[in-house]
């Protein structure tokens, strides 16, 4: 049985959650655009995107109600000192999605060492920012080429891995095969499970089946098997986690959250199949199919 927040009567925009998305690059804008578009749809009150500053104006296109901030930028990736210009906008929210479509450079390595020390809000960590976790990592970042694509970077992996230590506890890990697959490899964990004890995290193992794991010895893992092959598309994974972090912008726990985010997520895949098809859905058709998916799920 899933927990969403409770909308109380008297609720404003501010007191129904407040999310920063920060995402996106002059490759990918449109994995942080939907990551945005997927958080709203799912009830946070105040959503706000911060982009690398020459996405800005395609994100804001598509954004109407998205407050859009333009991020020192590196190369159409967000900057290695990129933290201290949203540093006031992310004091005001109560959590924060990172990784959708960011890219995986040495830059965008030091920006989320950057945030890991100084950032408190509850996290989501989805797509490149699950990448810069399975690399080696000290101040000098290496990356084996092959794992996650281009790169500027030497050949040789240090020894110590920074980015782990400084990942706060609690935080909400949403990797894919390939993604759990190289963070599995550069943790020497054996599972999903086990990773999420070794990183003090939830982990969101996406596919056919998605499995919840907590860290906590006590909590069993909570398999979802009712999605749809149709949700096999580029774009359904920011979707999936935009859902996430609204609920815990909403005032879910991190458990809660991944859990009916998840539900919330399959049930819209397949509201959105039956209304074009499993051939033809893509990820824009699951947010428009959040709402219906709500509905059911909250009996309204």
């Amino acid at each position: 049985m899933i927990m969403l927040p409770e909308i109380h009567a008297d609720a404003n925009k501010y007191t129904r959650g407040s999310l920063l998305v920060i995402a996106g690059s002059t490759r990918y804008p449109g994995a942080a655009i939907l990551a945005a578009q997927a958080a709203a749809r799912s009830g946070t009150g105040y959503v706000t995107l911060a982009v690398p500053a020459e996405v800005v104006e395609v994100c804001q296109s598509h954004l109407l109600t998205i407050p859009v901030l333009a991020a020192k930028s590196d190369n159409g990736c967000f900057a290695a000192d990129a933290l201290p210009v949203l540093l006031n906008q992310i004091r005001q929210v109560d959590a924060v999605l990172i990784g959708p479509g960011m890219t995986a450079t040495e830059a965008t390595c030091r920006f989320l060492t950057d945030i890991f020390r100084q950032v408190k809000q509850p996290m989501v960590l989805d797509a490149d920012a699950l990448n810069l976790l399975s690399w080696d990592y000290t101040e000098q970042p290496a990356l084996p080429i092959s794992a996650v694509g281009p790169s500027c970077f030497d050949d040789t992996p240090p020894t110590h891995h920074l980015l782990w230590e400084l990942l706060p506890n609690d935080s909400i890990l949403t990797p894919h095969d390939g993604e759990l697959h190289r963070l599995l490899d550069a943790t020497s964990t054996t599972d999903a499970a086990e990773l999420a004890t070794h990183l003090s995290a939830v982990v969101v193992s996406k596919g056919p089946t998605t499995t919840v794991y907590s860290h906590s010895a006590t909590t069993e893992p909570y398999l979802f098997a009712e999605g749809t092959p149709a949700l096999a598309k580029a774009g359904t994974g920011d979707v999936l986690a935009g859902i996430t972090a609204s609920l815990l912008a909403q005032g879910a726990t991190a458990w809660q959250a991944a859990k009916a985010a998840v539900e919330i997520h399959g049930k819209a895949g397949r509201i959105a199949e039956a209304a074009t098809s499993r051939r033809a859905m893509i990820a824009r058709d699951v947010i428009d199919a959040i709402a219906p998916a709500l509905r059911e799920l909250e009996g309204c």
